[in-house]
């Protein structure tokens, strides 16, 4: 319903909104541990930031490729 009512796929608006909402405290902490010059908690934080952007965009995939039986096949 969305891509016929912008012309834009779902997928395409869903992943980065979710990218970006997500993974916003383990960046603050990990920016505000930065600047307290706590290193090793800083990294620890955008670690599980960097993990956390690269796992949403994989599930959702995995969601749509499981629930969606028209997305393996090209139109």
């Amino acid at each position: 319903a969305l891509k016929r009512m912008v012309g834009y796929p779902r997928i395409s608006i869903t992943v980065p909104s979710i990218v970006i909402m997500v993974p916003g405290l383990y960046l603050y902490k990990a920016v505000y541990n930065l600047g307290n010059m706590d290193l090793s908690v800083a990294s620890s934080w955008f670690a599980s930031a960097l993990l956390i952007i690269f796992a949403l965009p994989l599930g959702l995939i995995f969601a749509r490729i499981l629930t969606d039986k028209t997305f393996r096949y090209c139109t």
